[in-house]
């Protein structure tokens, strides 16, 4: 006999961070168990972290292939999202170069609202998913994350430091700190509000999550829904789909 569902671990893999999370039954909120930095965490974390849960089953979003192998080792069993994972809604893109934390927040999108929705996820990468009026999934926009875009500037070019990440104080910098924030932080803004000019039309529903989500969204005054663990329910749903269908008699 399969174990039962839940309680479910989601694991969110990123290039950054990997956060784990505990799902005690359908539509409940992730509850957040570990949060490692990506080059940190081995396989004896994760089994530790599998223990400690209780969960009988386990589901990835990694766009990282060195933490996708890392955890199929401590934990054989789990379901790591890709190309063949059942989704809640339709879509024409080519599954295989979409990443699995952009199909979560579409499959989260579905489940809290349906259609008409888009998603920015600004994390090391930023990315933009639109699902349009028919619940379709139509694929999206992929640029640097803001403090990736800071630091790889910072590397290049040998005499300018990392910025600050705070708004400009003005626009005409008198020194390199105020240029830099004028150019990467101000630049910044523009770029994600011309995007959302561009996505978010038709009154779609419009969703910010990752870790600069609230920064984006002061800096460009938009007024989005801000949810932190939108890609970790994301995961839950997607995970709870895959389970539901191996779990048939």
């Amino acid at each position: 006999m399969p174990p039962p569902i839940y309680p479910m671990l989601v694991i969110d893999a990123g290039n950054t961070s990997v956060k784990f999370a505990r799902i005690n039954r359908r539509k409940v909120l992730p509850q957040i168990l570990a949060t490692w930095d990506s080059h940190k965490l081995r396989a004896s974390h994760v089994k530790k972290i599998q223990m400690q849960s209780g969960c009988h089953t386990a589901v990835a979003s990694c766009v990282v292939k060195a933490i996708t192998r890392l955890l199929q080792a401590a934990w054989p069993d789990i379901h790591i999202v890709n190309a063949a994972t059942p989704l809640n809604f339709s879509t024409s893109v080519d599954r295989r170069s979409v990443g699995a934390d952009r199909l979560a927040n579409i499959a989260q999108a579905v489940d809290q609202f349906g259609k008409n929705v888009l998603v920015a996820d600004f994390g090391t990468a930023a990315t933009w998913d639109v699902l349009d009026s028919r619940g379709n999934f139509l694929g999206g926009a992929i640029a640097p994350g803001l403090r990736t875009m800071a630091q790889s500037l910072a590397t290049a070019a040998d005499q300018l430091p990392e910025t600050f990440l705070t708004a400009p104080t003005r626009w005409i910098g008198r020194n390199t700190s105020e240029a830099l924030r004028a150019g990467i932080v101000g630049g910044y803004a523009g770029m994600v509000q011309h995007l959302l000019a561009q996505l978010a039309k038709r009154n779609r529903r419009l969703v910010f999550t990752g870790g600069d989500a609230r920064m984006v969204a002061r800096l460009t005054r938009a007024t989005p829904l801000i949810d932190p663990l939108w890609t970790l329910k994301g995961i839950a749903v997607l995970g709870d789909l895959v389970l539901r269908q191996t779990n048939k008699p």
